[in-house]
C-alpha cells in the first residue's frame, strides 16, 4: 500500500465522442448503438455541443491541457455530416484547446461513405480513420450481418488514402462461426497489401442480448475451438510482424510511429473526457458513465444546468485502485509497465507495492522483469486474463 492515500489527478488531454447511430445492428454487437433514428442526428449534435460547453463549468486551471487526441466512436460516426464533426472539434478547441498535432480519429464502416465524403471528413479535421473491415470472406461477412462486401472494404481502404488520410487502421475479427485459420490468413494478407498502417484484431465475444449469443451460447461446437482460435490470433501477429508492424498491445499492431495515441491513454490509465450517450469519462479520479438510451440522454442534456448531467454511474477511484489499474491496463502493452513510470505517477516502488502478485505470476511463468519493467511472457499473453485478475 502506498504511504500517500490521496488519488492522483492528472490533466486531461483526450476526449471520446460517442456516435450511437447505425444503419443496422450487427448480429454480434452489444455496443451502445441504435439502428435507424438518423432523424435525431441534428438534435444529437446539438446535445454534444451543449455537453461539451457545460463541462467547462467543472474545469479549473490545470485540469486539462490542449487535447492531444480525439476519438469519434460508435455506432457509425461516418453517418455524421462532416460539417457537424467540424462543429464538435471547434467546440472542443474552444472549451479545452486542441493541439495542432492532435490525433483525430473517426470510425467508419465500409460502404457508408465514398471517396468524396472521405475527403470532406479529412478537410473537417480528421487525420486518422479506422475502418471496420472484420473479414474479407464473403460468407463470414454475411454471417456477421455486415452491410458491405469484400470489394467495398478494399475500395474503402484505397479511397481513404486517396482522400488524404496518411493514418489508416483496419479492424479485423477472428474466432467467428465457421472461420478457419486459412480464412484469417487470407484476409490479413490482402489487408497488408493495402494502404493500412495499423491493425486491431478482436476475438468474437458472445454478449447477452445479441443475436449471436442466442444462436451460439448453447452450441459452442459451431465456433472455432480454443486451439484454432489461438492459431488464428498467432497468424495475425505473424503476418503483421512480417510486414514490418510492431505488435504493441494484446490486440493491436502498428507500423513505426502509428500506434493509436488515443487508446494508449486508456492503457496508461490516463484521464479522458467522454461525451455522448453511453460515453465514459475519467476525470479527477472519478469515472462516470452516461445514460445509454438515446432519448434519455437527449432529455438529460436539454435539462442540464451543469456538467455530467447525463451521468448515471459515478465511481470514485481510490489511490490503491489507481495503482492496480495502472498495472492491469499497462500490462496489455507488450512493453509492459515501467517501474520508472510507476514511480513518476505514484511516488512509490512498483516492485515493493506488488511484490506478492509479481512473485506468484513470475513463478507461473506469466510475467517477467525486463529492463526495469514488468511485462507479459508469451505464456502470459495467452493467459492474460489470469494475470489481470491479480490486480483486481
Amino acid at each position: 500500500m502506498s504511504e500517500i492515500s490521496e488519488p492522483i489527478c492528472s490533466p486531461v488531454r483526450a476526449a471520446y465522442i460517442h456516435v450511437p447511430f447505425c444503419q443496422r445492428k450487427c448480429a454480434y454487437c452489444d455496443f451502445a448503438s441504435c439502428a435507424g433514428k438518423l432523424e435525431l442526428l441534428p438534435a444529437y449534435v446539438e446535445a454534444l455541443l451543449r455537453e461539451i460547453s457545460l463541462t467547462t463549468l467543472f474545469s479549473e486551471a490545470g485540469d486539462h491541457q490542449p487535447l492531444d487526441s480525439v476519438f469519434f466512436g460508435g455506432g457509425t460516426p461516418s453517418l455524421m455530416l462532416p460539417a457537424d464533426l467540424n462543429k464538435i472539434l471547434a467546440a472542443l478547441a474552444d472549451s479545452f484547446g486542441l493541439s495542432p498535432q492532435a490525433e483525430i480519429t473517426f470510425e467508419a464502416n465500409p460502404g457508408t461513405l465514398n471517396g468524396a465524403r472521405m475527403r470532406e471528413f479529412r478537410q473537417a479535421g480528421c487525420n486518422r480513420i479506422s475502418l471496420g473491415v472484420q473479414t474479407l470472406n464473403p460468407g463470414l461477412l454475411a454471417v456477421l450481418g455486415r452491410l458491405h462486401d469484400a470489394e467495398t472494404a478494399v475500395d474503402s481502404l484505397r479511397q481513404a488514402e486517396a482522400a488524404g488520410f496518411a493514418r489508416i487502421s483496419a479492424d479485423l475479427m477472428f474466432g467467428l462461426p465457421g472461420q478457419t485459420t486459412a480464412d484469417v490468413e487470407s484476409t490479413v494478407k490482402q489487408i497488408l497489401d493495402l494502404p493500412v498502417n495499423h491493425l486491431s484484431y478482436y476475438s468474437l465475444s458472445l454478449e447477452p442480448g445479441t443475436v449471436f449469443y442466442a444462436k451460439y451460447q448453447e452450441r459452442p461446437e459451431l465456433l472455432p475451438d480454443e486451439e484454432t482460435e489461438r492459431a488464428q490470433y498467432d497468424s495475425l501477429i505473424a503476418a503483421s510482424s512480417a510486414a514490418g508492424m510492431e505488435h504493441y498491445e494484446i490486440s493491436n499492431s502498428a507500423c513505426p510511429g502509428e500506434r493509436c495515441r488515443h487508446n494508449t491513454v486508456y492503457w496508461r490509465a490516463e484521464p479522458y473526457y467522454g461525451f455522448g450517450a453511453a460515453a465514459h469519462s475519467y476525470v479527477k479520479a472519478v469515472r462516470r458513465g452516461n445514460e445509454s438510451n438515446l432519448d434519455s440522454y437527449l432529455k438529460s442534456i436539454a435539462a442540464a444546468e451543469g456538467p455530467f448531467a447525463a451521468a448515471v454511474s459515478v465511481e470514485e477511484i481510490s489511490r490503491p485502485e489507481q495503482e492496480q489499474e495502472f498495472m492491469l491496463l499497462g500490462l496489455r502493452l507488450l512493453e509492459g509497465v515501467s517501474a520508472c513510470d510507476y514511480r513518476a505517477r505514484f511516488g512509490s516502488d512498483m516492485w515493493q507495492r506488488f511484490a506478492p502478485e509479481i512473485e506468484r505470476l513470475t513463478r507461473r511463468g506469466l510475467v517477467e522483469k525486463y529492463d526495469n519493467s514488468l511485462r507479459l511472457t508469451k505464456t502470459g499473453l495467452d493467459l492474460a486474463n489470469q494475470v489481470f485478475i491479480e490486480f483486481v
